[in-house]
This record gives C-alpha cells, structure tokens and sequence, in this order.
C-alpha cells in the first residue's frame, strides 16, 4: 500500500507560503533548532552547581550550607534524571515527539524559575530536581526526533549539535555565574526555553512517529515539509510506507502488546542496546561530567594558586564549545568507529597522563610552579573526549533501535546513562578526597582504556546509511567487521 492522496489543500504544512521559501535543508535545521536548544538547557543545569556551590559557600551567602548539603545540592540534579528519561520514552511513543519537547520545554522553564526565587536550601532542592527531571526528558526524545526529521546526509551533524548544545549550556551557565548572582543566572537561563517551545510548534511532528500511528496523511505532509519532493525522498517515504502499512491498521491491543514484548526480544534491538550501554557507561566514567560538576573546586586542586581558577574554568568552557563545535564538522566527514577510536585513545592517554603529572606535581617541589602542565593535559582530555565518547553515544542513540522499540530503547539508555552520571557526581568527591584527584583520573583513565578496547569490537558503522538500512543490518547480525552488511540488506 502506497500512500499518494492529494494533502495540499488540507495540509497546514504544505500551504504555508512561508515554509516554501526555505529548502529542505533549511527545514530540517530548523527542526533540529528546538531540540537543540532543549539540548543547552540540559547544559545548564549539569553546569549550574559549579557557580552555585562557590557562592553559597561564601561568607556573605543568604544561604549557609554544609559540605554534605554542597553535595547533594550537586547530586541531586542527576537523581531524577533516570526516570525523567524513561517517562521521556514513553511520553515520546505515546503523544508524539513534538508534544514532549513542548513539555520539557516548560517543566525545564519552571525549575529554572523555581531557582531563581529560591530562599532556603529545600527551595534550591527542588530546583536542581525539576532542571534535573527536565534532563531526563529531553534525552531520548531530542536524538530521536532530529534523527527521524533529517536527511541521512546531515543526520551526524545535526546530532552532534545536541552534544556542542551540551557544552554551550555549561559555557553560558559559568558565564552567567561569573557575572551575576546565581539567582539572575538562572532567571537567564529560563529565557531559552521560550525561544525552544515557540521553535517546536511551528515545525512538524516526526513523518516516522505518524507512520507508526497510521497517520499516513499528516506523516506525507510533514515528511515533504522537512524533504522536499525529490525522487530520493520519496523513494525513502515509499520505503516507509511498505514498512508501516501493516501496523497502520492494527488495532488489536493485545496483539500489539505481543508483538512489542517480541520486538524486545529481537536481535534489532538486543544488539544496539548493548553497544549503548557499553558507550555510555565508558563516557560516563571517563569523568566527563566531573569537571563540569565541578569545576571551580576542581581547578584549585589541579592548577593551584598560580592561576585564577574562575578564568581557567571559562578557558576549559571555551574548549569544550569549540571542540563540540569541531566534532560536528568531524561527524560529517568521518565515520562513528574511526572517531570513537581516536577519542577513546586520547582520553586514556590525557587521563593518565594528567594523573601521573599531579602525582609528580605533589610529591616533588620542581613541579610544582608548572601548574599549566595540567591544565594543558586537562585542556587535551576535554579536547578528545569531546570529538567522539561525548557526542557519539547520543548520535548514535536516535539511529540504531527499530521504530517499534525505539522511545523504550532511548528511554532504556539514556536512563542507565544518567544513572552512572548520578553515580559519578555523587562519588567524585569521596574519591578525591580518598584516592587524591590523581588517583581519581587514573581510575577513569583505566575505565576509558577498557571501554574503548569494548567498542572496538562491537561498535557498527552508522554513517550516511538511513534508519531503515541500520535497522535491517542489525536483523542480519550485523558486526563491526562486516563493510558490506548494509548494502546486502538494501532492497
């Protein structure tokens, strides 16, 4: 069954004047753009304790707290981040992509307002677990959404701008932070999210998700909204309409309740479900969020007293925007496998460097006035770790899973993602203080190590290959080795 029925004269999509005067590309980012900023928000709220914690604990705060308070304070963002991402995946299948962006976009905008009037340490609480609740919400559906809505072309670049959104999100957090009062800051950070919800209602729902609904009428609309008319489009769309034909019309709840307790059990969702588990763990604990947590307390420790830890946060900030930014252009040009190679490679290698340096940096006098020596390794961490074990797992998330599985296997992983960053954050401290901030770096450097070694025997090519192309080489067992798997599954 091919869907080919006249939409014009009904579709608001296809009788805007103003959607046509921009191309497809331009219609897909700016599909992307509202996600994006949903992304940044997420940036905000993982940097936010890093200005907030140093404030608080200044003799003129309003707000006197203790080191275990500072603690959960830190902690207590990542916590609900877990079950925000599972309820992400359900409210993502269930309603639609486009109506869970516009819920997070308001549940992020009131934690940060919540914030910004906070008058007591319970106040501040419910702040960070609102901001941290809305984390986990935009978490599968972001990936998801931008990867249903673009061309497989643009698909890796326009992921990784959830990643450089990320990074950017931290970088405006400790700007406004150093600049104004925590409470302003987090006034500023609300802004954005007006801007992400007006964005998402004027942009479609996701042509995949309608397919799935047996919308076939809005899911053509919206898919030549974002792709334009040209035979490689609707070639693509045809591909997609054969495929959801026939649950289009299934209306037995039964039946479909059978047949997703059976699509969990396929081996198109086992296998990419282990790969991002592996990915995201190893991300997490390489420590990539702990220098974001952390970043001012982490700074006197590592550079000392010779150079101002508050410009040397901005100066890490800085790289981590730019290398993010770097990683999106890399993503366009190079495939998954050779980035998360060259990442996971460099990241031991700076992590274990910048542990064996501060061990020097400690135990022997002469070292210690080259304080720029860490912060140059530490500068190299957040530079490799930033061009592949970052961005990739997220990329990756909103490709690989089957439409049919893919809210619960997002939801899946990106809720064991917040779980290690919950663990990470809430550890980091007690292993500073036990093993020494060198100790700490080696621990992840050996994660990061392990990890890597892992991926290279599972991780699978996912470049410029569509997700119904993804989905059938995962069916066939498909394995990194394999070039060709793809091409044989192509129809």
């Amino acid at each position: 069954m091919v869907i080919r029925q006249n939409i014009q004269d009904k579709s608001f999509i296809e009788s805007n004047v103003a959607a046509k005067r921009f191309s497809p590309l331009t219609r897909q980012v700016i599909a992307a753009t509202g996600p994006i900023i949903a992304s940044a928000a997420a940036g905000m709220t993982n940097g936010f304790s890093a200005i907030l914690l140093p404030q608080l604990q200044s003799p003129g705060s309003n707000i006197q707290i203790t080191n275990e308070q500072s603690s959960w304070i830190a902690s207590m963002a990542p916590l609900p981040m877990a079950a925000g991402c599972l309820l992400g995946g359900f409210l993502m299948e269930k309603f639609g992509r486009k109506v869970t962006h516009l819920i997070l976009s308001i549940s992020f905008a009131v934690g940060f307002c919540v914030l910004s009037v906070a008058l007591s340490y319970d106040m501040i609480l419910v702040g960070r677990f609102i901001t941290g609740f809305s984390c986990g919400l935009v978490g599968p559906p972001a990936s998801v959404y931008i990867a249903e809505t673009s061309h497989p072309r643009y698909r890796g670049i326009l992921l990784a701008g959830v990643t450089f959104a990320v990074s950017f999100g931290i970088f405006l957090s400790h700007l406004f932070g150093t600049l104004f009062h925590w409470k302003m800051a987090a006034l500023y950070c609300s802004f954005f999210m007006v801007a992400s919800y007006v964005l998402v209602v004027f942009c479609p729902e996701s042509p995949s998700w309608l397919l799935s609904k047996g919308h076939g009428r809005e899911a053509e609309a919206a898919f030549r909204w974002l792709r334009g008319h040209d035979a490689e489009a609707l070639k693509e769309f045809d591909e997609m309409v054969a495929k959801y034909s026939g649950s289009c019309t299934a209306g037995n709840s039964q039946g479909s309740k059978l047949s997703l307790k059976e699509s969990l059990l396929k081996r198109e969702f086992i296998l990419p479900l282990i790969t991002l588990l592996v990915f995201f763990f190893t991300m997490q604990f390489s420590g990539v969020n702990i220098v974001a947590f952390y970043s001012i307390s982490l700074m006197k420790t590592t550079i000392g007293s010779n150079i101002n830890e508050y410009l040397a946060m901005l100066i890490v900030d800085l790289v981590r925007v730019i290398t993010s930014l770097f990683a999106c252009v890399l993503l366009k040009m190079f495939g998954r496998r050779p980035l998360a190679m060259l990442s996971g490679a460099g990241t031991t290698i700076s992590l274990i460097g910048l542990s064996i340096f501060l061990y020097f940096q400690t135990s022997i006098p002469v070292y210690q006035n080259l304080s720029w020596m860490s912060l140059i390794f530490l500068i190299s961490y957040i530079i490799f770790i930033g061009i592949g074990l970052f961005p990739l797992p997220w990329c990756m998330s909103g490709e690989v899973f089957p439409i049919a599985t893919r809210g619960i296997g997002t939801g899946l992983t990106s809720s064991f993602n917040f779980v290690c960053f919950f663990v990470v954050i809430k550890t980091g401290p007690t292993l500073f203080s036990t093993v020494g901030t060198n100790g700490t770096f080696m621990i992840y450097g050996i994660i990061s190590l392990i990890g890597t070694l892992v991926l290279y025997m599972i991780l699978p090519e996912t470049k410029n290959r569509t997700l119904q192309e993804i989905e059938d080489a995962f069916k066939s067992g498909w394995r990194p080795t394999e070039k060709t798997a793809i091409v044989q599954n192509k129809v």
